[in-house]
């Protein structure tokens, strides 16, 4: 079997990846290369199916901290599946960042999504492994077979995607992708240093345009299951319609969703959009010009709601010093049944 950790160039996390993998190994199950990343994720995928495909795959990046018993629970787990991942933890934490990704239909849109992220791990039931879409393409196991059929992935992927439609792919010609029950830790950074934005950026408004064209052209609508329906909570409705002057961090799914929902009652003359990315300044975005968080006065805010989910400890310390935190609040998120519900808290 041959190991595959790719080298984003960022030596902390090379050291951490290849201590941890040293430290729940024994090393002697297969082969490692260390192998530089190339321009970005689909290329170097497509570098390692034509490079290493004498044997099955294991692939890693290098954002990757292994956890005890992380091989053993693979080896039991092989004849389950032709694709195999793993469930991943936010590094240092017991939160989930993903156990698998799905795709499903949200009201009339189709997206990827992470099951189970922002969950405490000891919520979950355990699971030794369950069938999906995709999981994360910085942890995948493929065997010999898959890569002998399937020699690349699109590069219309474009750093984001790559993995997915390689898996998506395999599914088509009836292989079998699964993810493990066995948590990693996962940094999500290897390929958030490309210099070129259009192949690193995180924003909603540009990727939204690339997952549109990814869905029109490798993903049959028809072989959806998972249907999904969104609404709001009372409060986050009361708090949107009280004509006090808000401000989102954040030009996402959640805040287009908000705005869209709350269209007819809404006057738009009470809320203002900021982003913490810099590509997205001065963009439209639901009918608002977008603002820089560097550029906005805080103080001209009744309120300011967060609305970038699992990074409001993040955005908070980045605007702690602007704002007083008895006006600040980010959105929350449940999943009940078919429903997704959005609510809304206050900063403590």
């Amino acid at each position: 079997m041959n190991l595959i950790i790719i080298n984003s160039g960022q030596k902390f996390f090379l050291k951490n990846c290849l201590n941890s993998l040293i430290n729940t190994t024994n090393l002697v199950n297969f082969d490692i290369h260390v192998i530089k990343e190339r321009e970005y994720r689909e290329v170097t995928f497509n570098t390692i199916l034509k490079g290493y495909d004498s044997q099955d795959i294991l692939i890693f990046g290098d954002d990757i901290v292994f956890t005890k018993g992380w091989f053993e629970f693979l080896t039991a787990n092989k004849k389950n599946g032709d694709i195999i991942g793993f469930s991943m933890l936010y590094p240092g934490t017991d939160k989930v960042q993903d156990t698998g990704y799905d795709l499903v239909r949200i009201d009339n849109e189709i997206i990827l999504k992470p099951k189970n992220r922002g969950e405490k791990k000891e919520k979950i039931k355990k699971f030794n492994f369950r069938e999906c879409d995709s999981s994360s393409g910085c942890a995948l196991f493929i065997k010999k077979n898959v890569a002998e059929k399937i020699r690349s992935t699109p590069v219309d992927g474009m750093n984001r995607w790559g993995e997915f439609l390689y898996m998506n792919e395999a599914k088509k010609k009836g292989f079998k992708v699964i993810v493990l029950g066995h948590y990693l830790y996962h940094h999500g950074k290897s390929t958030k240093i490309n210099p070129n934005k259009l192949l690193s950026s995180e924003s909603y408004m540009l990727e939204q345009k690339m997952w549109k064209k990814i869905v029109k052209q490798y993903i049959n609508k028809e072989q959806i299951k998972i249907q999904l329906k969104k609404v709001l909570s009372k409060k986050i409705r009361s708090i949107l319609l009280s004509k006090k002057k808000i401000l989102f961090y954040g030009a996402g799914t959640i805040s287009e969703f908000i705005l869209k929902e709350l269209k007819s009652e809404l006057d738009l003359r009470f809320v203002d959009i900021c982003s913490g990315l810099s590509e997205e300044k001065e963009k439209i975005f639901c009918g608002k010009r977008i603002s820089f968080y560097k550029n906005v006065d805080f103080s001209n805010y009744d309120i300011v709601i967060v609305s970038v989910l699992q990074k409001e400890k993040v955005i908070f310390d980045l605007i702690k010093n602007f704002i007083d935190k008895k006006k600040l609040y980010y959105v929350v998120q449940e999943t009940i049944g078919c429903l997704i519900k959005f609510g809304i808290k206050q900063y403590a």
